[in-house]
């Protein structure tokens, strides 16, 4: 069924009748109601609509005293009834942060000079007492929100919000000294008339502090405005119950700010009231480095009376002359005067003659006339008496002094604390009663702009957004557990790597230690090299054999290992990043030496180490220096086989991300899937490169082992195999002897036999004497053997471990919790990640949000009529 009219008519008074379309059906949320403007800005409860109007009844015996004024705390619930609902909806409507300029809302703002008495006005006003110290209390405004508890013995209780709608984009959190350039830096301009403040689209609300007692409301107030005015810090810091006695926070970095301190104050027998204290108003500073402040003090202060339905109250002393007021110029400026109440402060230190002429002028209307006229407030100037005794002597103030009491007492209906919070309460009630009507037109104009924006947006996509992100993640996770689980026929992961890291294993057995002889003339190099070619000193090559035919593949040295980004800032730019695609690693060239050692650059080592005893004796430290030397190369060799390996993982993740998600290539969603996957690997070989290079630490440092058996084997086969090649090269220094005594070369055959035959040592001369020496390299290359071995498979088993395990098991862990799946907003997050044209899907969200806030003002408002109509 369509919603239904609904108009309000007053058959009679006291009496509301509504008209149905359908009087057969019962009212319901759906129904939409006509607002009669008459109706909504009829007074309440039958009580006079101007203060001025307000009577009060004789009460003194004397002559010369003819008014009454409630003595105590409880007097102030003279207030009717009627206002505290009204006041409370706009507070709610407001604070859900549709108020703009398009949309005021009523209410009460107190401005005034500095040294006014204005926050002596605060405290009376709200009976709490507000910081009174130079510096942090004029620098940022305050709302506050006063209502009466429902329950007589209801206990006092403030709430205290930080209100952040601006964002400071300053210099003075940078430690900037202010210099004459501060105007230039903090100051305000015609298109930042707020200075480095910029407006939010939202409103940050923090929960700063719950008050219990009036005693400890100062100081949460100073915490706050602490808070307030250190916009980079987290509020928390200073909370009150985060402080530590004595190292209370006292700096602020900024010296003013536009965002507001809220406090939400109930009580029995308080005022329903609301209104907002901003700074006060300034002309000259006493550091000229402050001197940016004046204005931007001026242009907060204008942002806000100039709004049409806002009530100004403007706090004036009684000891300047009013046309000297800047805050009055400003009022003035802005056109503002027909709805502004004077509040007179300091009546104690008026002057007598010309000056009570001229302020009986004032209350008259006959000067500086005021749409709502003038009151006049006495407080005690100490601020640690209480309120209730304030009051009292401000009553006795205005009963009995002259010429209070005698020659101005025709005002007397506006002199006092208590009469002020009537009036701006009646105030404040009309303003929003005749604003109702208003505000409910400019609410649902502001609906249905909202809702053609929205249907000027490409629909976005449809569904449980979050739920799909989900299950595409666990369709990754298990293609690539297949993947890393060599369980995969379409990218043979766990092939392609064991060639790689038998290519690091073979190298490194390949760069053992060898003996190259003392001269190039010398020895035979053909002979002298295990029966293998000597390859350059610059490198060494390795052909790998595969099954696939593939083409000789290399490891590669490159400097800064495991420290270059490993993906591109955005997928749409690959050229940033030289990444390859495909299962098969690219070649690569290397070029490294390993260690060669000359029959005499070993007998040296073995001299230096020799410390005394028998001097033909292999020195442990002469073979620990040799081990040394042997495996310094090692580091290169790592470097070259972490980054091939880093090379294909990447290249293995980042290709499963474009097969699963590559249908999602122009969203947000697909470019932040590729940063995670960046930031995770980089992240997992980082730290899988620092701790294997720990461990190729504790190789360089000291050779060490506890496996003797293959220890000796392999010591007894290294000496064995370097015997037999130092004997061939004797028998072929004595075939080459031989010749040179003949005269004339040996026929090839004959070369042949004799290097075949079996010849002792006395028939090559006598003894090696090159067998100490050969006997240390077996130690050496012995060794070599257990530890590389022992090496290649703790580096490949890490890899293992703490590369494809930790990718295998903890990369999409880590992609569910950046996209927040299970957050409140993910609808709202995946719907933007998720839109071919993010623009747009941030633009609905924003719009989706501005609608559902404003609906809820649609609703307080549709509440309060109803109320409104039944009661």
């Amino acid at each position: 069924m369509a919603p239904r009219k609904i108009k309000p008519e007053k058959p009679g008074a006291g009496n509301v009748s509504l008209i149905l379309e359908d009087p057969a059906e019962p009212i319901s949320s759906g129904d939409t109601l006509i607002m009669d403007e008459e109706f909504y800005s009829k007074p309440t409860s039958g009580k006079p609509e101007h203060t001025s109007d307000i009577d009060t009844p004789n009460h003194h015996e004397t002559g010369s005293h003819n008014m009454s004024f409630p003595a105590t705390e409880n007097g102030l619930n003279i207030m009717y009834r009627g206002a505290k609902e009204l006041i409370q909806a706009v507070q709610a409507i407001r604070h859900l942060g549709v108020e703009e300029k398009d949309l005021p809302l009523p209410k009460i703002v107190v401005v005034g000079d500095q040294s006014t008495g204005k926050s002596s006005l605060i405290e009376a006003m709200s009976e709490i007492k507000v910081p009174r110290h130079a510096g942090t209390c004029t620098r940022c405004p305050m709302e506050i929100n006063l209502a009466e508890s429902d329950g007589e013995n209801d206990d006092w209780e403030c709430k205290v919000l930080l209100m952040k709608k601006y964002s400071y984009t300053g210099n003075l959190e940078c430690e900037v000294e202010l210099t004459k350039k501060a105007a230039r830096l903090e100051g305000a301009t015609r298109k930042k008339p707020l200075g480095p403040w910029e407006e939010q689209k939202d409103v940050e609300i923090y929960e700063f502090a719950t008050i219990d007692s009036k005693d400890k409301i100062e100081k949460a107030l100073k915490l706050a405005q602490l808070a307030i005015l250190n916009p980079s810090e987290n509020p928390a810091k200073y909370m009150p119950q985060n402080q530590i006695l004595g190292k209370e926070p006292k700096e602020h970095k900024v010296k003013f700010s536009p965002n507001v301190i809220r406090l939400d104050i109930t009580g029995p027998g308080l005022p329903n009231l609301s209104f907002y204290d901003l700074p006060g108003v300034i002309n000259v500073v006493e550091d000229a480095a402050e001197a940016y402040l004046v204005p931007l003090v001026r242009n907060l202060v204008k942002k806000y009376i100039e709004a049409e339905d806002c009530i100004n109250l403007l706090a004036l002393t009684m000891t300047d002359d009013l046309q000297n007021s800047s805050a009055f110029s400003l009022v003035k400026e802005v056109e503002a005067e027909a709805r502004t109440m004077g509040c007179l402060t300091k009546p104690d230190r008026m002057q007598q003659g010309e000056s009570l002429e001229q302020w009986t002028q004032v209350l008259s209307g006959k000067r500086f006339e005021l749409g709502f006229g003038y009151h006049v407030i006495k407080n005690n100037h100490d601020a640690s008496v209480d309120h209730a005794v304030a009051r009292e002597e401000e009553e006795n103030f205005f009963a009995y002094k002259k010429p209070w009491a005698t020659t101005l007492k025709t005002h007397a209906n506006r002199f006092g604390t208590l009469l002020l919070q009537t009036a701006l309460s009646e105030r404040l009630e009309a303003q929003i009663r005749a604003s109702l009507p208003r505000i409910a037109h400019q609410i649902q104009e502001k609906a249905s702009r909202i809702d053609a924006q929205l249907d000027q947006l490409p629909m976005p996509e449809q569904g449980n957004l979050p739920m799909k992100i989900y299950r595409e993640l666990h369709n990754f996770e298990s293609v690539m557990e297949k993947h890393f689980d060599d369980e995969s026929d379409e990218v043979p992961f766990q092939y392609q790597w064991d060639k790689v890291a038998r290519i690091f294993r073979s190298t490194m057995a390949k760069s053992q230690p060898k003996i190259k002889p003392n001269r190039p003339s010398q020895d035979p190099p053909s002979v002298e090299q295990s029966g293998t070619p000597t390859p350059s000193r610059n490198s060494i090559q390795i052909e790998l054999s595969s099954d696939d035919d593939e083409p000789m593949h290399e490891l590669t040295p490159t400097k800064g290992s495991g420290k270059k980004r490993l993906h591109p800032s955005t997928p749409s730019t690959p050229s940033k990043f030289a990444r390859t695609t495909g299962s098969t690693p690219r070649p690569l060239s290397a070029k490294w030496s390993s260690k060669q050692f000359t029959y005499l650059e070993i007998r040296d080592i073995m001299r230096e180490a020799y410390v005394g005893g028998l001097p033909s004796s292999r020195h442990p430290k002469a073979i620990e220096r040799m081990i040394k030397l042997s495996v310094s190369h090692w580091g290169a060799l790592l470097d070259m086989f972490l980054d091939k390996t880093g090379e294909m993982i990447q290249n293995a993740i980042f290709d499963l991300v474009q097969r699963i998600f590559g249908k999602r290539k122009q969203t947000k969603f697909y470019e932040k899937l590729y940063d995670i996957c960046g930031s995770f690997l980089e992240e997992t070989l980082a730290q899988h490169s620092k701790l294997i290079k720990r461990i190729l630490e504790w190789e360089l440092q000291k050779p060490t082992t506890l496996n003797e058996r293959d220890l000796d084997f392999a010591h007894d086969r290294a000496l064995g195999r370097l015997q037999d090649d130092r004997r061939r090269t004797r028998v072929a220094l004595y075939v080459r002897t031989q010749e040179m005594k003949g005269g004339k070369p040996l026929s090839e055959q004959v070369k042949a036999e004799k290097l075949k035959k079996s010849m002792t040592d006395a028939e090559l001369g006598g003894p090696d004497e090159y067998s100490k020496e050969v006997e240390a390299m077996a130690d050496v290359q012995g060794y070599y053997e257990c530890a590389y071995s022992r090496f290649v498979d703790i580096v490949c088993e890490s890899v293992h471990f703490e590369i494809f395990f930790t990718c295998r098991n903890k990369l999409v862990k880590a992609m569910r919790e950046e996209f927040c799946l299970e957050e409140n907003d993910a609808d709202e997050r995946c719907a933007v990640l998720l839109a071919i044209k993010p623009d747009d899907a941030l633009r609905r969200v924003q719009l989706q949000k501005e609608k559902d806030t404003v609906q809820k003002a649609k609703e307080r408002l549709e509440a309060l009529y109803k109320d409104e109509l039944y009661n």
